[in-house]
């Protein structure tokens, strides 16, 4: 490498980690500062990581033990919970930089890496923990390893660090697996990397990923495969197998994820790709990177079909899309027909956004549409110019969701996203009704009747010296890991059933020989875009003596249809 070329790619390496360490700042003080209160999966993950287990209920071990560790050194409180994601973020990142400078060229990987750094669904990910956010920089990371193995620079010290890196990945979702769907593609279809993954270093670093997930297998064998279990039940696959209708929706929440531009530009892009083959270097290693991308997004959108599939399931497919949509439309000659075909099919898909107000969904549609025009003129077309365009929308969105965690309620509610956000809201002061009503009543246990409730409860009356929390169970065994709370004693003696959905009250009053109703108790959320107020309702009930019924079919058919104390509908 010449110096002129070392110096330009040592500038954009500076350049990168700047703007990533200014990204992860301005991310680590919304987190500090967030008025945010943890949605359900948080407290969940929360509660799991008070004890260091090999596995939990329905996910493998990391995000609790991510999350123990963060604790432990700071305190229980929401920040503190969600401390780590922000930085695993920016790993992955990085690690996305390393990769498309490696294959393609520094300016690559600066794209790919703003690029992730800035796509919509790391912006949410970043402020929040979630098993997505702590398995993709293992992903990214041993995809940049991966990638060195098969270039014969990867010592036997980086062997072992892309077995830990596949290993601890499979350890944070089971999502992983797409992971080695895609090893075992480019083992078969590329030469240089079946080499490699059959080299010493290789099987080296496939060996010490299996010794890392061993010990959640046996657990998961010691536990029924509690976890298996539970992630083969979320595939939702015993209903109706064919809802094509289903498509258009994945397609549309894809391009929330991942970004109206890049993701129409990874379609169009896999079309060129297929229509126009070509065995050069370049298509080698556009293949290498398809091979983990392809099999996520057909494997969703055919569960999407099947079933359903939610928003967030395909997210392994975009650490190499990022690469890969940089690396086409940096080489990608001018184009005016790509910038209007995009304003046009990006403007009116705002329209279809969930839980916003028609009045923000047309101002994005216009604003993308009108800025995707003015600066494919001002950029002579240039299909380069997509990557800035991206990167500036999606930046101006993660300054104003920033801005919408920061600010009072009332901006959420001017905005029309107060039913967006009303799982992160009124947790604390549910809490706080619900525990002073119970040590008011003498109660021995709180039962609940809905899984985020019990999570939500079950984090904000931490200090609170409450009654025990239970989760009423409809079915015959455990469904969540609320439910395995087991139903003790408790249930015998002053129950305070605190009730979130009036179609099981009538269900919930027939397994006690006393069940007295005494009062509600509401928290407001704000407002539907309609104006209607959003609230979280609970009906408060005394009960006693619990026995069980039966949970069976002629259970269910004699509750069929009833309901009992219905939530007012809007106007009140």
């Amino acid at each position: 490498m010449s110096p002129t070329a070392n110096a330009a790619r040592e500038r954009t390496t500076l350049v990168v980690g700047l703007v990533l360490l200014g990204l992860l700042i301005a991310r680590l003080i919304g987190v500090l500062s967030t008025s945010a209160e943890l949605y359900a999966d948080e407290a969940q993950y929360w509660r799991w990581s008070r004890s260091f287990e090999w596995g939990y209920y329905s996910k493998p071990p990391m995000i609790a033990w991510v999350i123990g560790t963060t604790t432990a050194l700071f305190g229980n409180a929401e920040w503190a919970v969600r401390l780590a994601a922000p930085i695993l973020h920016t790993v992955a990142a990085f690690a996305l930089f390393l990769l498309g400078r490696d294959m393609y060229s520094p300016r690559v990987g600066m794209f790919a890496a703003i690029g992730y750094a800035l796509m919509p669904g790391v912006v949410i990910s970043a402020s929040v923990i979630s098993t997505d956010g702590v398995l993709l920089p293992f992903w990214c990371t041993a995809l940049f390893l991966l990638w060195k193995l098969r270039g014969g620079t990867l010592g036997w010290l980086g062997a072992a660090a892309l077995g830990l890196c596949m290993g601890a990945g499979f350890l944070s979702k089971y999502a992983m697996l797409y992971f080695f769907i895609g090893l075992a593609l480019t083992t078969a279809l590329d030469r240089d990397t079946r080499r490699a993954v059959l080299s010493p270093k290789g099987v080296a670093a496939i060996a010490i990923a299996a010794v890392l997930i061993a010990p959640h297998m046996f657990w998961n064998a010691a536990n029924d495969f509690a976890t298996v279990g539970h992630t083969v039940d979320n595939a939702n696959l015993e209903g109706e197998l064919l809802n094509p209708e289903n498509l258009g929706k994945f397609l549309e929440d894809q391009m929330g994820v991942f970004g109206p531009i890049s993701f129409l530009a990874l379609l169009g892009g896999i079309w060129a790709f297929v229509i126009r083959p070509s065995t050069g270097e370049r298509e080698r290693r556009d293949l290498w990177l398809l091979a983990f991308i392809i099999p996520v997004i057909v494997i969703i959108a055919g569960q999407s079909v099947l079933s359903r599939a939610h928003a967030n399931w395909a997210a392994t497919a975009y650490p190499a899309a990022s690469v890969l949509v940089a690396a086409w439309l940096t080489r990608a000659q001018p184009r005016p027909w790509l910038w209007i075909a995009l304003a046009a099919i990006i403007g009116p898909a705002f329209l279809l956004a969930p839980d916003v107000s028609w009045l923000l969904k047309v101002g994005l549609g216009a604003t993308f549409a009108g800025t995707i025009l003015l600066v494919g003129f001002l950029s002579k077309w240039r299909p380069s110019g997509l990557l800035w365009t991206s990167i500036g929308l999606h930046g101006v969105l993660a300054a104003l969701f920033a801005a919408l965690f920061a600010a009072p309620p009332s901006f959420s509610t001017a905005l029309g996203l107060d039913q967006a956000l009303r799982r992160v809201k009124g947790w604390e002061v549910a809490a706080a009704q619900i525990a002073e009503r119970a040590k008011a009543e003498g109660a021995t246990a709180i039962l609940v009747d809905e899984r985020e409730v019990w999570h939500g409860l079950d984090y904000y009356m931490r200090d609170l010296d409450a009654p025990p929390l239970i989760a009423w169970r409809r079915n015959p065994g455990p469904k969540s890991f609320s439910e395995a709370v087991p139903m003790d004693d408790a249930l015998d003696d002053a129950v305070l059933v605190a009730s979130f959905r009036p179609h099981l009250r009538p269900r919930m009053r027939a397994d006690f020989e006393t069940f007295s109703y005494i009062d509600a108790v509401a928290t407001p959320l704000g407002r539907y875009s309609n104006g209607c107020p959003i609230v979280r309702r609970f009906a408060l009930y005394t009960a006693s003596e619990y026995n069980e019924l039966t949970r069976d079919q002629a259970w269910e058919d004699r509750f069929e249809g009833l309901s009992e104390r219905p939530n007012p509908r809007c106007p009140e």
